[in-house]
């Protein structure tokens, strides 16, 4: 009997122990697709850009690599973390449909 409850008690601590150290969660971000380039600042480093919606967005980037080879009018896909950052852009080919 005694060592049943051992046990459980073992399993109990385990468990509750196991769901402070379990996976990290990763932070949700939002996408747009099919943006317009308006300005790429590589001092700040920062990007705007006009949604599909007409919307104008001045956003940080997280890393100035991320704005290498953007300039005014090239179209792109955005993902932008819960900071308000630029994480990652992907060009869009301007010839496809």
């Amino acid at each position: 009997m005694m060592k049943s409850l051992i046990l459980i008690g073992c399993l109990v601590v385990t468990g509750i122990a196991a769901s402070f150290v379990g996976p990290t969660i990763s932070l949700a971000s939002l996408a747009y697709t099919r943006v317009s380039v308006e300005a790429v600042d590589m001092a700040l480093p920062s990007l705007t850009f006009r949604t599909t919606e007409g919307q104008v967005w001045t956003l940080p980037a997280a890393s100035a690599d991320l704005l290498k080879g953007l300039q005014k009018g090239d179209t792109c896909s955005v993902e932008i973390d819960l900071e308000n950052r630029v994480t990652k852009i992907v060009k869009v080919d301007s010839t496809s449909p």
